[in-house]
C-alpha cells in the first residue's frame, strides 16, 4: 500500500464514508469533451440524481442552531444538541463532500468528471484501512525535529465524537482531578504566597502500600484529606480514568509487566493501585524506591495516567469545539480555554532507549484494545530503539545491572508521541505532538546553548506533566542536563507556532504553569540532587508528596569476606567546604599509612570523576606509582591497568563509581581499599569489599583493611550501608572513627 496512504490527510478520510461517483460511459466522456457538459436529451439522465438530497439535513442543522441560541435551556438539552450534532456530522460530511465536487465540477469542467478507474480504486483501498484498522508505516518525519506545520493538529479540530465519548466528556464531573486542578483559578495573592516558605506545611503521611512520605501544601488550601480519602478505591473508572484505557490495563499488566497476582478483577497491584490515586491527584510525587523488582509496574502507572491526561485534555478541547460550532456565533470563549502555548503537554525523561521502547509499548498495549486501532512508525521505531543487546552483557553480572542494561542503551535519543483515541502517532514533530520522550542528552541537543542558531525550547513552553524515571542513572550521565533543562521550562515562547490565543488558559497567560505542573520523580536513591529537584524546582499548588526510604540494614550485611572496616568521620562545618576538607584528610591521615611497602595494592575508589582528577593529578606530581580506570578509559587501558595491579608492579590503583556502574568489574588483586568517599550506589559497598574474596591467590587475611571517610552530609549514603539505627548513632556520636568487622568470625 502506498505510503500517503497513512498520512496525515488519510486519517481524516477515514473518519467518513468514500463518495464513490457513477462511472462514465464512452459517449458520456465524449459530450463532456466537446460540450463541456452532458446532453440532457440523449442522455436521458437526471443529473440531480448524482447528487445526495440535502434538504432534510439541512432543516435538522437550522433547528440545531435555533436550538442552541435559545439562552434560557437547560443543561439537559444542550447535551441533547450534542448528541444530535454528533449523529449529523457523518452526513454533513457527505453533504460538503457533494457540494466541494459540485463546485470542482462546475470550475474544472472535464477534468474532475473524468475520473480514472485508478482514482476509484484507491478510495476501495482507503476502505480497507478503515476495516483493517493497522499501520505500519516507515514514516519519514524525524521525530527530533521542530517543524510547525501541523497538518495533524486540524485533524484532531475536525474529528468526530462518538456518542460514549460526548456523554463521557459532557457530564464531566466536577469532582475529577484533571478538572479541580487545571481549571482552578489562583488568585495573585495565593501565587505570591506559594514563594513564601511559611506559607507552607508539612505532615507526616502515610501511604498505604507504598510507604510513609511527608507531604508538603500551602496551609490555605491543602489536599491532604484527597490523599486519605482515595485509599479504598480500586476501580479505575471511578477513579476517572477514560474507559477505553481502563479496559487495556489487565492485559497490559499481565503481557509487559509479568505481573501474576492480580486479584480477581483487578486491574492494577494494591501497590500500582496506591500509587495511581496519589498520581491522579496531580500532586508532585518523589519516589525513592524503585528496583528492577518494581519497575515495570512504576513504569505502567505513569503511562496510564499520562495517557488519561492527554486523552481528556484532546476531548475536552473536541467538545468545546463541538460546543462552539452549535451556537453559530461570536459567544464567550472564556470557559472554553484549554490549552497552552503549545501542543506538548507531557514530557517523559528516560536514560536509555530501551526505557523508551519499553513505554511505548505499554502505551500501545493500553491504547490498542480495539481492533480498529493504529500506530504508525511501529517498525522503524522497534528497529531504531530495540536489538543491540549482546548476549554476554549480563553474564556473571549482578541482576540490578541486567536489568538496567538489558536492551538498546544509546543515551542520545528523542521522539515524539501524537496520541488519539484508537491512533498512535510515533516521530512527529515536537510541535504536533502530545507527549515526549527523550534522554537528557537529547534534549539538551536541542536546547543548545546561548548564541547558537538553531537551539529551540518553545515546545517546552506549557508542559503539564513533567516525569523523571530511572532518575538516578542522570547522575551517572550528566546532572547539568537536568538542571538545563528545568531553566528552560515554562519560559515565553519567542515564536507564536500557530496559537490561538483566545483558547489558551489564564494561568498559562499569566506566567504560572509551574504551579499547575506536576512532576513524578521515581529513583532508586535518595540524593542531594533529586531532593533540591523536589524542594526547589516542584512548585505543585496541589502539594507534593516525598515517600522516605524505608529503614534498612545496610548493605554491609551483604559482605562474606573476613574484613576490618573503620570508617573516619570528617570534620565539615558545611557542604561547601567538604570537599576540601576531605582531600586535606585523605593527604595527611590516609595516604601516609597506605604508602608503605606493606599495604601495596590499594584500590582507591572515588565516587566523583572530580575528586578523581584532583587525587590522580596529585599522584602524578609525588610520581607516586598508581594505575588508573575511568569511565573515560579505553578497553586497551584498562586491560593494562587491570593487569599491572593484579600482578602488583603499580601501588595503588584509582577506580572510579561511574566506571563501575557501567561495566561492573571484577577486579582482582585487591589487598587494601581506601574509600574516598561513600559509593552513591549502596550495593558497590558489598561489591567492592567482597572482591577481596580471591581464590586464584591466596593473601593472609590478617592483612585485608578497608578504610572509609564519610560526613554528616552522607546521612543518606550512610543508612543505606551501615543500617538505619548504625548511621543514626554515628553522625549524631562524638566519636570520630568507628569499626565493623564481617566475615566468618564478626
Amino acid at each position: 500500500m502506498a505510503p500517503g496512504k497513512h498520512g496525515t490527510r488519510g486519517n481524516l478520510k477515514r473518519k467518513s464514508k468514500s463518495i464513490k461517483h457513477p462511472q462514465l460511459s464512452k459517449r458520456e466522456k465524449k459530450e463532456i469533451k466537446e460540450f463541456g457538459e452532458l446532453d440532457p436529451l440523449s442522455s436521458g439522465v437526471n443529473p440531480k440524481t448524482r447528487y445526495t438530497k440535502v434538504t432534510d439535513h439541512i432543516e435538522n442543522e437550522k433547528v440545531l442552531e435555533s436550538e442552541s441560541s435559545d439562552s434560557s435551556e437547560e443543561e439537559v438539552d444542550a447535551y441533547q444538541q450534542l448528541v444530535a450534532s454528533v449523529n449529523g456530522n457523518q452526513h454533513n460530511n457527505i453533504i460538503e463532500s457533494d457540494e466541494e465536487s459540485e463546485d470542482n465540477e462546475k470550475t474544472n469542467g472535464t477534468q474532475d468528471m473524468t475520473a480514472s478507474e485508478g482514482e476509484e480504486d484507491e478510495m476501495e483501498d482507503e476502505e480497507e484501512v478503515v476495516t483493517s484498522g493497522k499501520a505500519d508505516d516507515e514514516g519519514s518525519e524525524e521525530g527530533d525535529g521542530i517543524d510547525e506545520e501541523d497538518e495533524s493538529d486540524e485533524e484532531e479540530e475536525e474529528e468526530i465524537l462518538e456518542k460514549e465519548d460526548v456523554k463521557e466528556d459532557y457530564f464531566i464531573k466536577e469532582c475529577d482531578p484533571f478538572v479541580v486542578h487545571f481549571e482552578t483559578e489562583l488568585s495573585e495573592d495565593f501565587v505570591e504566597g506559594l514563594g513564601k516558605k511559611e506559607k507552607w506545611k508539612r505532615e507526616e503521611i502515610k501511604v498505604k502500600n507504598v510507604g510513609h512520605g511527608v507531604l508538603t501544601c500551602p496551609k490555605e488550601k491543602c489536599h491532604l484529606e484527597n490523599v486519605r480519602d482515595v485509599e479504598e478505591e480500586d476501580d479505575l473508572k471511578n477513579l476517572y480514568v477514560k474507559h477505553k484505557l481502563a479496559e487495556g490495563v489487565e492485559n497490559a499488566n499481565r503481557k509487559l509487566c509479568k505481573v501474576q497476582n492480580l486479584k480477581r478483577g483487578a486491574s492494577l497491584t494494591p501497590f500500582q493501585a496506591s500509587l495511581f490515586r496519589v498520581l491522579n491527584k496531580y500532586q508532585d510525587v518523589y519516589y525513592p524506591e524503585r528496583s528492577h523488582l518494581n519497575g515495570e509496574e512504576i513504569r505502567l502507572v505513569y503511562c496510564l495516567h499520562a495517557l488519561n491526561h492527554v486523552l481528556k485534555t484532546r476531548s475536552r478541547v473536541i467538545t468545546h469545539n463541538t460546543k462552539m460550532k452549535l451556537k453559530q456565533q461570536n459567544a464567550d470563549t472564556e470557559e472554553y480555554r484549554d490549552q497552552g502555548l503549545t501542543r506538548p503537554k507531557v514530557l517523559i525523561v528516560l536514560p536509555f532507549r530501551d526505557s523508551a521502547l519499553k513505554v511505548v509499548n505499554i502505551m500501545m498495549q493500553l491504547l490498542m484494545s480495539s481492533d480498529q486501532s493504529m500506530v504508525s512508525n511501529k517498525k522503524r521505531f522497534q528497529t531504531e530503539y530495540g536489538d543491540e543487546d549482546p548476549p554476554n552483557r549480563g553474564v556473571n553480572k549482578p541482576e540490578d545491572f541486567a536489568a538496567i542494561f538489558a536492551g538498546n542503551i544509546d543515551d542520545h535519543f528523542r521522539v515524539g508521541l501524537g496520541v488519539a483515541k484508537k491512533t498512535l502517532k510515533l516521530y512527529t514533530k515536537f510541535y504536533a505532538s502530545d507527549i515526549i520522550l527523550t534522554s537528557p542528552l537529547g534534549l539538551r541537543t536541542i536546547i543548545g546553548v546561548e548564541g547558537e542558531k538553531e537551539r529551540d525550547y518553545d515546545f517546552l513552553s506549557s508542559i503539564e506533566l513533567l516525569i523523571f524515571d530511572q532518575a538516578d542513572i542522570f547522575l551517572m550521565q550528566n546532572w547539568e542536563h537536568i538542571t538545563t533543562l528545568m531553566a528552560h521550562l515554562h519560559l515565553q515562547p519567542r515564536e507564536a507556532h500557530g496559537t490561538d490565543f483566545s483558547r489558551v488558559r489564564m494561568w498559562t497567560l499569566n506566567g504560572w504553569s509551574k504551579y499547575y505542573r506536576q512532576t513524578l520523580i521515581f529513583s532508586s536513591l535518595a540524593t542531594p540532587e533529586l531532593n533540591a529537584l523536589h524542594n526547589r524546582h516542584c512548585c505543585n499548588y496541589a502539594g507534593k508528596v516525598a515517600v522516605n526510604r524505608k529503614d534498612t540494614r545496610g548493605t554491609i550485611c551483604h559482605i562474606v569476606t573476613q574484613l576490618p572496616q573503620v570508617f573516619h568521620k570528617l570534620p565539615a562545618s558545611s557542604y561547601a567546604e567538604l570537599a576540601d576538607v576531605r582531600f586535606d584528610f585523605f593527604l595527611k591521615k590516609i595516604l601516609p599509612n597506605h604508602k608503605d611497602p606493606v599495604m601495596s595494592q590499594t584500590l582507591v575508589f572515588i565516587s566523583s570523576y572530580f575528586d578523581y582528577v584532583r587525587i590522580r593529578n596529585y599522584f602524578v606530581r609525588e610520581d607516586l606509582e598508581f594505575a588508573q580506570i575511568n569511565e573515560y578509559s579505553s578497553d586497551k587501558t584498562i586491560s593494562r591497568s587491570r593487569g599491572e595491579f593484579y600482578h602488583g608492579r603499580v601501588h595503588f590503583l584509582l577506580y572510579t563509581e561511574r566506571i563501575h556502574f557501567y561495566r561492573r568489574f571484577k577486579l582482582r588483586g585487591i589487598h587494601h581499599i581506601v574509600f574516598y568517599e561513600l559509593p552513591r550506589y549502596p550495593q558497590f559497598y558489598s561489591e567492592i569489599c567482597n572482591m577481596l574474596q580471591d581464590n586464584r591467590k591466596q593473601t593472609d587475611k590478617e592483612n585485608l583493611t578497608c578504610t572509609v571517610m564519610y560526613s554528616s552530609f552522607d546521612a543518606q549514603r550512610l543508612a543505606d550501608i551501615v543500617g538505619t539505627d548504625r548511621a543514626a548513632r554515628m553522625i549524631s556520636s562524638s566519636k570520630k572513627v568507628h569499626m565493623f568487622v564481617t566475615g566468618e568470625n564478626s
